[in-house]
């Protein structure tokens, strides 16, 4: 399984994942996962260890943080799963979310053709993991990178300053709000990967379309979650929203704070306190 532990496309796989761990490893199963970090945070070995905790993750994990395992399968997706049969031949392939009965139906079969093959006789799994899958919205918003080289040929920051590489740039507020474009006030330095707030507060508004979205931050801030102008309510708030539409962010991390059932559109404004936050990108769902 390539995988990197702030990707909500990941994320949503490793229930499948250890549940098909705990269930088929005693009978041939290994589960390995690569670790093949998107930003310069998940490389950390520490963070990685949190991660693994946190999700409940028992099988090997093995850092690629040079991507070495990523380029030699030519690999362009976070997740993908390879499946190798007992004799080491690669015989399934799956990119994204999804697919997972297919998916736990091969690894039954295999694992049938290596007891045949050793001359085990044990009895073959009929029952598949049965876990709610996350039902995508059929049109939501793209993933939004605030890092300059990440967003390249992406029309996707708003704000007229732009993108300057390596500069600390002053954001002015703007009047637009187009759908899909973020826009900043506040003085951020722009970096390949992310964007980091050098004065003490700062906003982001965003008009998106979707019924989950997502932010991936590091260091510590208070965050205040405005939707369409007022405080959000609470049958849209995120996972990770804890009291009076604010949220406190601590650690570089994926963090959940609109969730509701239906894909809408909303205005959504973030005020931030806290000189040295780093943001990286809006995920949706």
């Amino acid at each position: 399984d390539i995988w990197t532990y702030s990707c909500i496309n990941c994320i949503r796989t490793l229930p499948y994942i250890t549940a098909w761990n705990d269930k088929y490893a005693d009978q041939g199963l290994l589960i390995i996962g690569i670790h093949s970090p998107e930003f310069e945070f998940e490389k950390d070995p520490e963070n990685v260890k949190m991660a693994i905790e946190k999700f409940g993750i028992s099988y090997p994990v093995l850092l690629d943080n040079d991507m070495e395992t990523w380029k030699a399968f030519e690999n362009r997706y976070w997740p993908r799963k390879y499946i190798a049969d007992h004799e080491g031949y690669i015989r399934y392939d799956h990119i994204g979310e999804g697919g997972y009965q297919e998916t736990e139906k091969v690894i039954q079969q295999l694992l049938d053709e290596r007891n045949i093959s050793l001359g085990i006789q044990m009895a073959s799994a009929a029952t598949l993991v049965d876990i709610d899958e996350f039902e995508h919205s059929m049109f939501r918003s793209p993933e939004l990178y605030f890092g300059y080289k990440f967003a390249q040929n992406r029309n996707q920051l708003g704000s007229e300053e732009g993108f300057k590489p390596e500069q600390t740039v002053t954001y002015l507020k703007s009047d637009k709000t187009d759908l899909h474009k973020f826009y900043l006030t506040g003085d951020w330095i722009n970096y390949e990967d992310s964007m980091e707030l050098v004065s003490d507060t700062g906003t982001i508004k965003l008009r998106y379309n979707a019924k989950q979205v997502n932010i991936v931050t590091d260091n510590t801030a208070e965050l205040k979650i405005i939707l369409d102008g007022n405080p959000i309510p609470a049958k849209y708030s995120g996972e990770d929203i804890t009291s009076e539409s604010s949220m406190i962010v601590s650690e570089a991390s994926l963090y959940n704070i609109i969730n509701s059932e239906n894909s809408e559109s909303h205005l959504l404004e973030i005020q931030i306190e806290g000189k040295g936050f780093q943001i990286f990108t809006f995920t949706f769902g």
